[in-house]
């Protein structure tokens, strides 16, 4: 089974374990990663973590307890110094190496934590990831990446301060709360910016593969992944996404070059529907490279 099709099939599978899934992520720096023995090693994680945390702790003192193992004892840390080294955003060498970015930390942190039975969800806010606590004495929110626990009331002070500019977070945390999807989005992304700013082309598409697999419907990712087979003159397949960009938005009379049909209609009470508008500024950009897509193929051929 090739990398993409068993990502594709545990996407499908292993919802409620994104650690498998992050694992997974991790074949694309190491193709053959036993994901099965990283799983162990997870749980045997959460059987020494159990062994250090006091009995019948709730609440705060809980939340705390498992920083304090994970960082205190175990030494899982943030990587301050090379922020940006690819490997903070594979799980299994955050597992390796004990240091990563505020997401993998936190998928750890909920990883063991879920473990030993405490609810623990994503937080995707502003600039940083985070992980929400709650049981019967209340919410609390684990900063793993600075080792730290706040109560849900006083996040926007912590994020403010941590920031150094003003930060302000609503009182309900449901819209900042990340599913699986979401999450491996967000891990993928954070893996494609760093590989574009080395200039890591081959690399910043292999992750927009996976992508696409996580969210197929999102049309910016084919556009994105598009231009990318384009910068590596990968003409025929650099043309697909980019019809798939077009189909996604409704709007592949651009592609097929039927637009002047179109833009012939007139817009009722001052409003079109997105098909039938002109083409914005960013897709005269897409058909800017498609024309020159086009041109090579016609070369070649």
């Amino acid at each position: 089974m090739d990398l993409l099709t068993e990502f594709s099939n545990a996407m499908r599978t292993d919802q409620d374990r994104p650690e498998k899934l992050a694992l997974l992520v991790g074949k694309l720096t190491d193709p053959g990663l036993d994901v099965d023995s990283y799983v162990r090693r997870l749980d045997e994680l959460a059987d020494q973590v159990e062994q250090s945390m006091p009995v019948g702790a709730l609440g705060r003192a809980r939340a705390e307890a498992l920083i304090a193992v994970l960082h205190g004892e175990f030494d899982f840390f943030g990587n301050v110094e090379n922020y940006y080294d690819p490997s903070n955003s594979f799980l299994h060498r955050v597992l390796d190496t004990r240091l990563g970015l505020p997401i993998t930390l936190s998928l750890l942190y909920m990883a063991v934590g879920r473990r030993l039975g405490m609810t623990l969800r994503g937080l995707g806010l502003p600039g940083h990831f985070m992980l929400e606590y709650s049981d019967t004495n209340g919410v609390w929110i684990l900063d793993p990446f600075h080792a730290k626990v706040v109560a849900s009331e006083e996040l926007s002070y912590y994020l403010t301060q941590v920031f150094q500019q003003p930060i302000r977070i609503s009182v309900s945390l449901d819209q900042y709360r990340t599913d699986t999807g979401a999450w491996m989005l967000r891990i993928l992304n954070n893996l494609r910016s760093v590989y574009i700013s080395q200039h890591r082309l081959r690399d910043a598409l292999s992750v927009l593969n996976y992508m696409v697999i996580v969210e197929p419907e999102e049309a910016t990712l084919w556009r994105d992944r598009g231009m990318l087979h384009f910068g590596l003159e990968n003409m025929l397949s650099a043309e697909n996404d980019l019809r798939r960009y077009f189909l996604l938005r409704n709007r592949l009379q651009l592609f097929t070059g039927e637009a002047e049909i179109v833009f012939s209609g007139v817009a009722v009470g001052g409003w079109m529907p997105e098909a039938q508008q002109e083409p914005s500024q960013e897709d005269q950009r897409v058909l800017f490279v498609l024309k020159q897509i086009r041109d090579e193929i016609r070369r070649l051929n």
